[in-house]
């Protein structure tokens, strides 16, 4: 497995145990947002078998994505919690990812 292989597939992860933490604080749109970013970062995932750069392109868009969702919820809000970390998170693997792309 590559970097950006495993870059993937430990932020899918990260956005899909997101979403069920969410949605035990009662927050059904926090699993169902969780549950597809985390499948979108997981099809990316196995696109990375027969095309590593469009495979991580289409990661890279994911985790830009989720980066303007979390900009929005963070000021929103006001809470690092959950929203400003999982921005951290989500800009780590937008960092990650351009350079597994280069």
């Amino acid at each position: 497995m590559t970097f950006g292989q495993i870059t993937l597939m430990v932020f899918g992860l990260l956005m899909l145990v997101g979403g069920f933490m969410g949605s035990r604080a009662g927050s059904r749109a926090s699993l169902y947002a969780g549950s597809g970013s985390a499948v979108l970062l997981l099809v990316a995932l196995l696109v990375t078998l027969f095309n590593m750069t469009l495979g991580l392109g289409i990661g890279l868009v994911v985790a830009a994505g989720l980066c303007v969702v979390f900009v929005a919820r963070f000021l929103k809000t006001g809470k690092f919690m959950p929203a400003g970390m999982l921005l951290v998170v989500s800009i780590a693997a937008v960092v990650l990812l351009a350079f597994s792309v280069l």
